[in-house]
C-alpha cells in the first residue's frame, strides 16, 4: 500500500472543513476526518486539516500492522512514532501502539529531531501506518493578533479557509466588502495579489493599517461594491449582514448582479443561504456549505462559479 491521505479536523456543522480539504488535497474526508487524496503539499496553508500522510500500512489489528511494517522497504533511520485514535470507543494505549511499532521498524529512533516521522492511526475496526510529509503552518494564527479588529470580524483561521477554497489556482483575489482586512490578510500571507474595496471611511482604514502591520502591500480603497472595476482571478468576501443587510436587501442583490462580472469564481459567506440570489445574479453553479462562525452563531459559505 502506498496511499495518500488526510486528517481533518472533526467539527460538527462544519461543511467547510470537507470543502477546503477537496480544494487542497483532492480528497473528501469520511465520518471520522480522514480522506484519500490526490496530493498533500498543499496541507502547508490549510486551516482545517491536521497532516498529510503517505500511508503505508493498514490492518485490522496491532499485531498484523507490525508485521506489515517490519516488511517494509523503507528508510526509518531516526525515526518518532505517534499515535492518533479517531475512534474513543476502543483505543489502544498510546505506549503500547508506539512501542510495537518502533520495535517492527528496525531502526534507530530519534526523539528530538526525527528525520522520519510515522504515526499510527486508529479508525472503526482498523488501524493504519504512514509517514508524515506535511502539516499546517497555522501561520495564520498571527493574524488574530491585528491591531484593529470589530465584532463582526472574521477570525483569521475562517478567513484562511475560505481563499483556501479558490487559491490556487486563483493568483489574484477581490474583498469588495473587505472589513477589517481579514481575508486581504490570509490572501496576501499566502502570496497572492489581494486587492480591497469599502464603502465605510473607519474599515478602509483599519483595513490599511492591518495590511501595513504584517508588512502586506494590498491595495485598498474607498468606494462602493456595485461602482468597482477591479477585477481578478476570485472574489472572496464576508458580505453585509445584521442591520445593514435588512436595511438594503435589495441593493445587496443587485449587487451581486454587478460582482459576478469582477472574477469567475467567488466565495460569498452570507447570513443565510443566498443561492436564489446567486442564481438571479447569473451564477451557473453555486456550492453552498453551512459553517459555525462562533458560538451561536451560523453562516453559509457560497461557492459561486459563473458561466464560462
Amino acid at each position: 500500500m502506498d496511499e495518500l491521505r488526510a486528517v481533518c479536523a472533526r467539527l460538527p456543522g462544519n461543511v467547510l472543513v470537507s470543502a477546503e480539504c477537496q480544494a487542497l488535497t483532492g480528497g473528501i474526508p469520511d465520518a471520522q476526518g480522514v480522506a484519500v487524496c490526490q496530493r498533500v503539499d498543499r496541507v502547508a496553508q490549510a486551516a482545517f486539516i491536521t497532516m498529510g500522510v503517505r500511508c503505508l500500512a493498514e490492518a485490522a489489528g496491532l499485531d498484523e500492522l507490525c508485521v506489515q511494517i517490519a516488511e517494509l522497504p523503507v528508510d526509518a533511520e531516526d525515526f518518532r512514532v505517534e499515535y492518533l485514535s479517531l475512534w474513543p470507543q476502543a483505543p489502544l494505549p498510546k505506549p503500547q501502539v508506539v512501542l510495537a511499532t518502533a520495535e517492527a521498524l528496525q531502526a534507530y529512533p530519534d526523539l528530538n529531531h526525527p528525520r522520519h516521522r510515522f504515526v499510527v492511526v486508529a479508525q472503526a475496526h482498523q488501524l493504519w501506518f504512514g509517514e508524515i510529509l506535511a502539516q499546517p503552518t497555522r501561520d495564520y494564527r498571527q493574524h488574530d493578533t491585528k491591531p484593529y479588529r470589530t465584532s463582526s470580524s472574521l477570525s483569521a483561521r475562517l478567513a484562511r479557509a475560505l481563499v483556501n477554497l479558490v487559491a490556487p489556482p486563483a493568483r489574484t483575489i477581490l474583498d469588495p466588502f473587505c472589513g477589517t482586512g481579514s481575508i486581504l490578510l490570509e490572501a496576501e500571507s499566502l502570496g497572492l495579489q489581494a486587492y480591497g474595496m469599502d464603502h465605510n471611511f473607519k474599515m478602509t482604514g483599519m483595513s490599511r493599517h492591518n495590511l501595513a502591520h504584517f508588512g502586506y502591500p494590498a491595495a485598498v480603497t474607498l468606494g462602493d461594491a456595485s461602482q468597482c472595476t477591479q477585477t481578478a482571478d476570485a472574489l472572496v468576501t464576508d458580505l453585509p449582514y445584521g442591520r445593514l443587510l435588512q436595511q438594503d436587501r435589495e441593493g445587496l442583490r443587485r449587487v451581486l448582479g454587478y460582482t459576478i462580472r469582477l472574477a469567475p469564481v467567488a466565495v460569498y459567506l452570507a447570513e443565510e443561504d443566498i443561492r436564489p440570489w446567486l442564481a438571479e445574479a447569473g451564477y451557473a453553479r453555486v456550492e453552498c456549505y453551512q459553517v459555525r462562525k462562533r458560538a451561536g452563531m451560523n453562516r453559509w459559505v457560497h461557492h459561486a462559479f459563473r458561466r464560462v
